[in-house]
């Protein structure tokens, strides 16, 4: 039984992620891009104006982990320290009965 776990990464800089553990799979999310348009003044001169952008980086990244590999690899993530970032992380795990182990209990 296997846990899937999938890590969406926001940042405002570029993210540079170093030595990922195995079976670690990294997909570029397209960046958002926020416009705002202040008036400088806005009684007079109203063709003045001043622009403000707010990029925002995304990366997802998707792992496979075993019940007991789960704390490795969430003290990996803790260790990467990239500051100003925002975790979302998901978890996703399938749990099934064995056939022996239901016969036995039966």
């Amino acid at each position: 039984m296997a846990t899937k776990i999938g890590i969406m990464i926001r940042s405002f800089d570029r993210l540079c992620l170093e030595s990922l553990p195995a079976h670690t799979g990294k997909i570029a999310m397209p960046d958002t891009r926020t416009l705002y348009t202040v008036l400088r003044s806005p009684h007079i001169d109203k063709k003045s104006r001043e622009q403000f952008e707010m990029r925002i980086k995304k990366q997802f990244l998707f792992m496979k982990a075993k019940p007991h590999e789960l704390e490795k690899k969430l003290f990996w993530l803790k260790r990467q320290r990239i500051f100003g970032a925002q975790y979302e992380i998901q978890f996703s795990c399938k749990t099934r009965l064995d056939k022996e182990k239901l016969q036995k209990l039966l």
